[in-house]
């Protein structure tokens, strides 16, 4: 028997199914600069021979976190107009529907992000997990992020059907930013709930020991040994 994969949904109101541009497979944008990236790097050691060193392109806990879940992203291009300290900003879109909503500063005082208001970039597709599954929004992974910072966020998708919106921060002051439509604001990846909330913490015991040192004397003749005998692609 063979058991159907968990999947998700994304729906929108009809006026706007074709209009605004639909979540991104976070593995389908992949950042140029990764995807010119070689897996090695060769450098000469004794004149003689030639070694391998491998680059972050081979390392799949890095790969894992940037293709994992979506790319939720602006419905339409917005200008972004910053004041000098940061602590004012206005924005304009021809978009018929609102892009950006204002949060008041004392919502979130003491925060780092402050003086830097809170905005909250609208996002017009609800997301649907299957039963027992939640969705963890964080600033895309791995990835540029100099303009933009979301919070983060765990929402029960499953149970919750409305649209979830992503309270943020800009980064740079002084400026005027030009967000393109279809923008990436936030990362979505959906996960099973059902976890033991309390941890087990304790010294390893001689069993562990063994095993532990087991992997490194792998590890010292086969530097791929986690990417070739136990990672699963996601």
């Amino acid at each position: 028997m063979i058991l159907s994969k968990s999947k998700v949904t994304f729906t929108t109101e009809p006026e706007l199914y074709g209009i605004i541009p639909e979540p991104k497979p976070a593995r389908s944008h992949i950042p140029d600069w990764f995807k010119k990236l070689k897996n090695f790097q060769h450098e000469d050691k004794d004149d003689s021979e030639v070694w391998p060193y491998r680059t972050i392109k081979r390392c799949p806990p890095f790969l894992d976190a940037m293709v994992s879940g979506y790319l939720m992203v602006t419905p339409a291009e917005i200008e972004i107009v910053v004041n000098e300290d940061g602590s004012g900003v206005d924005w304009r879109t021809d978009f018929t529907r609102g892009v950006i909503e204002p949060h008041e500063n004392f919502q979130i005082k003491g925060h780092h992000g402050l003086p830097s208001p809170p905005l909250k970039f609208l996002n017009y597709w609800h997301l649907k997990t299957p039963p027992g599954w939640s969705t963890l929004f964080v600033p895309p992974l791995n990835r540029e992020n100099n303009i933009i910072e979301c919070m983060s966020g765990i929402v029960e998708t499953d149970k919750y059907f409305e649209y979830v919106n992503f309270p943020s921060f800009i980064k740079q002051r002084g400026t005027t930013i030009l967000l393109p439509r279809g923008y990436p604001i936030a990362q979505a990846i959906p996960f099973k709930r059902g976890m033991e909330k309390t941890a087990e913490i304790r010294a390893m015991n001689k069993k562990e020991l063994v095993h532990l040192q087991k992997t490194r004397d792998k590890r010292s003749s086969h530097p791929s040994l986690y990417r070739e005998t136990m990672w699963e692609r996601k």
